[in-house]
């Protein structure tokens, strides 16, 4: 009887290894990053996101604000990419202003974020990941700037650096991919990071009549606004023949982080005294 037993357990057993691989099989081939467990039980990772994800006001955020994106960018054919991203907030801040005030909210919106931008690098989606890579860099300077006040300005390079291409979203995939990879907790993006690391970052001149096509330069060769660091160009004649158009902007910035800085030590200061 024991010996029946035991065959009738091991062609359970084999039957529901057969079962999970077959599972398994399938979840790959639709792109999932999933693998097979010692315990031969399917293991799919969704690379840091939590179950607030999926569910409750963050899910409804995140879903309210790409809508509005876009809803933005096709209004305007004109549009740039930080108009579009100030229209989704300004859109969405009334009706989820409890994410929009609360780090920790904006923080698992971020973790949707960029769950979903891995699996489309796994997936080969880079235009969907660069997608994610704005959204998260956004909420991440939104943090920063808006909520804990640890910088003087949204830092927009940064976030352009993701998408430098409005109208063709031709952002370099290393950049790209290792956005992705220093943020979520999971190793499913080292092979991907490995075989993109040797490709050339790229940058952007702000110079709108820069010579070069669309302005699309080797990051390595592009320069910061010594001034208020918010604009980039590929050469001085670049940055000298821009400064007509940039010297508002400019100037708004550098007072901004006069303001900032003269704040950050007052509050030093008196932390000091008392």
């Amino acid at each position: 009887m024991g010996r029946k037993r035991n065959q009738g357990k091991a062609r359970k057993a084999a039957k529901a290894k057969a079962d999970n691989e077959e599972a398994l099989t399938e979840l790959q081939r639709l792109g999932l990053s999933a693998k097979l467990l010692e315990d031969g039980t399917v293991f799919i990772c969704l690379h840091g996101a939590g179950s607030l994800c999926y569910e409750g006001i963050c899910h409804e955020f995140v879903t309210a604000f790409r809508e509005e994106f876009y809803d933005a960018a096709d209004q305007d054919d004109d549009a740039d990419l930080s108009s579009c991203l100030i229209a989704a907030e300004d859109a969405t801040k009334d009706g989820f202003s409890e994410v929009w005030n609360d780090s920790d909210q904006v923080e698992i919106a971020i973790s949707c974020f960029l769950s979903e931008g891995a699996q489309h690098i796994l997936e080969g989606e880079y235009d969907g990941a660069r997608e994610k890579a704005v959204f998260a860099r956004y909420l991440e300077q939104h943090i920063a700037f808006e909520l804990k006040q640890t910088q003087a300005k949204m830092n927009w390079v940064k976030i352009d650096e993701q998408w430098p291409m409005w109208d063709t979203m031709r952002g370099d995939v290393h950049t790209l991919v290792k956005f992705f990879r220093k943020r979520v907790p999971c190793k499913c993006l080292d092979e991907k990071y490995e075989q993109v690391k040797s490709i050339t970052k790229m940058g952007r001149c702000c110079n709108a009549e820069c010579p070069i096509p669309c302005g699309f330069v080797e990051r390595s060769k592009t320069m910061y606004c010594s001034r208020c660091r918010n604009v980039t160009y590929c050469s001085p004649e670049c940055q000298k023949a821009d400064w007509s158009d940039h010297k508002e902007t400019c100037n708004e910035y550098v007072a901004r982080i006069a303001e900032f800085e003269a704040e950050q030590q007052h509050d030093a200061l008196a932390l000091q005294q008392s």
